[in-house]
């Protein structure tokens, strides 16, 4: 269950180890090794303990450096430090963060229990800046604005050597990557870039790839679903190396990762193809907000001599660079990657990392959705010159609109006029005969005798039946077809179903209403619905505009 336990001090977004007790982890499943270094002199009651959580790429090092610095640190014992290096994904720390602040990271997974102030690490170091933008979106001051990097480690395109060698190709751009994946012979791989900084990477560089202006959006969507993982979906980077072995042919991943499966002899080895825009994974240093000085003194000792070059062998024997860049003595070269100096270049784009990661949800994510179609004898009139009636376009629209769920997702038809609702297909996945029963009931609709609009009445009752059911694993979502407004006779107004729905509405379990309005409809209405709900209300005069549309609902 979300919740906070201090103001939310930035403006909320839904969307990308959860810090805690051990209890609480473990009721995750989530095996958390700790080891705390101490310095000559520090007796169990004194000194401050430093509580670091660090994403399992770079923990062993950080705990390495640790053991080192404070065998070196100062023996005053009223200055000692212990600190506590905990291994932590991410992905799983984000989640935490989010439902501690109020709201959520989208990392495809359902929000964890809240943990409390003590649970929280006093110092979080993820993969990439970009996990920091995204709990700030939440809660814009989680952290303190200065989080320097502690080590990088290039983002670059894994491919079996034999393949690389065929190819030839020097740093892949844009243009390079559209031209290797175009014929479809190379098979692009990526775990859910929600959860995994290489894959996201991977999809901005796929966006780039097809999309050169916006009205090009709702390509990215098909080039998600046909040349990602159009064979099996990557839990990981362990499954992708074994992909490589059965097939794949290029995935996103991080330098240290290469190194790394190299280091263990496998049968098929891989190449490190730089990419030209060169990303890396920049493993920021964030304080987090609220702690004693005590503790932020102690972050801000065990920081100073992370950020240098004093422990460039360390994290080089575990395949890392230093902050800028450089090659430390027992870094591994061969199969692509050199000792060469990297260019740093952090995930920090946030406008980018949004609509990438929105765009992969349509995608890749399977929906669960209620459908309301207006059959209000309004819906007979000419929508236009051309003499097409409005239940035409939400005919045509609809059949469409069939097109841009994933066959995993599940669907629902329900009509509304008169005195209410009436479901005309019952929620199914939507396989062959679930998108014929849709479309063929949708074909043959008939209109009632009646221009009585239960429009509140039947968003309400949607809205309550989603919620009741909801599926954390889909994107919940109403779709409206409608010409009018609501205006049955002693039923819902706009200030009462308003209230119904902040009521109803959980940040931790969204549910996003799409309002399509044909001929007549009254957008401001709809409008002020879809400021309460998220998605949008939008002019409908053409089935071709769900595409953008759609895009611009989950983008909102």
């Amino acid at each position: 269950m979300a919740g906070r336990h201090r103001p939310r001090r930035g403006p909320g977004q839904l969307t990308l180890a959860v810090a805690g007790a051990t209890v609480l982890l473990l009721g995750l499943g989530i095996t958390v090794k700790t080891v705390t270094a101490d310095a000559d002199g520090c007796g169990t009651s004194t000194g401050t303990r430093l509580v670091v959580a660090a994403d399992p790429a770079i923990a062993p090092a950080l705990i390495e450096i640790a053991n080192s610095w404070q065998q070196t640190a100062a023996k005053d014992a009223a200055s000692c430090v212990k600190v506590e290096v905990q291994p932590r994904s991410s992905a799983e720390m984000a989640n935490g963060l989010g439902t501690y602040s109020g709201g959520t990271v989208d990392i495809g997974r359902s929000p964890v229990p809240t943990p409390t102030e003590a649970d929280l690490p006093a110092v979080w170091i993820p993969d990439s800046s970009a996990w920091l933008g995204r709990v700030r979106a939440v809660d814009r001051d989680a952290f303190d604005l200065v989080t320097p990097s502690v080590a990088i480690s290039p983002v670059v395109v894994g491919m079996p050597e034999v393949l690389a060698r065929q190819l030839g190709t020097g740093a892949l751009d844009a243009k390079a990557m559209g031209a290797i994946l175009a014929d479809g012979k190379v098979k692009l791989g990526m775990t859910d870039p929600r959860r995994d900084t290489a894959s996201l990477v991977g999809a901005m560089l796929l966006k780039d790839v097809v999309v050169t202006e916006d009205s090009d959006l709702p390509r990215l969507v098909g080039a998600f679903r046909l040349r990602v993982n159009t064979d099996k979906a990557y839990a990981d980077a362990k499954d992708l190396f074994t992909g490589f072995a059965t097939g794949l042919g290029a995935a996103p991943l991080s330098e240290q990762a290469v190194i790394q499966y190299n280091a263990g002899n496998p049968a098929v080895k891989v190449a490190a193809v730089p990419l030209a825009v060169e990303p890396t994974l920049d493993f920021p240093y964030a304080v987090l907000a609220q702690k004693t000085p005590k503790v932020r003194t102690a972050a801000e000792a065990f920081r100073s001599a992370l950020t240098g070059e004093a422990y460039a062998d360390v994290l080089g024997r575990h395949g890392l660079r230093t902050p800028s860049g450089a090659a430390g003595p027992g870094f591994t070269v061969g199969h692509g990657v050199t000792a060469s100096p990297a260019h740093v270049q952090p995930v920090t784009d946030m406008t980018s990392v949004r609509t990438t990661l929105s765009i992969w949800v349509a995608a890749k994510t399977p929906s669960k959705v209620i459908t309301l179609a207006d059959v209000t004898s309004s819906m007979s009139l000419p929508l236009n010159a051309s003499g097409k009636t409005r239940l035409k376009l939400m005919q045509e629209s609809a059949t469409h609109g069939l097109t841009l769920f994933t066959s995993d997702s599940q669907l629902a038809l329900w009509g509304f006029a008169g005195r209410g609702t009436q479901p005309l297909v019952q929620m199914g996945t939507l396989d062959k005969t679930q998108r014929q029963k849709l479309d063929q009931t949708m074909q043959s609709a008939h209109l009632a005798g009646t221009d009585e609009c239960p429009l509140f009445e039947a968003l309400l009752s949607a809205y309550k039946s989603l919620k009741a059911s909801y599926d954390p694993e889909r994107s919940n979502t109403i779709v409206v077809f409608t010409d009018g407004r609501s205006n049955l006779a002693g039923g819902l107004t706009l200030a009462k179903v308003k209230l119904e729905l902040e009521a109803l509405a959980d940040v931790a379990r969204p549910i996003r209403v799409i309002l399509l309005g044909i001929g007549s409809a009254d957008l401001t209405e709809l409008t002020q619905i879809a400021e309460i709900t998220g998605g949008g209300a939008f002019p409908l005069t053409d089935a071709r505009q769900l595409d953008q549309i759609f895009l611009k609902a989950l983008l909102a």
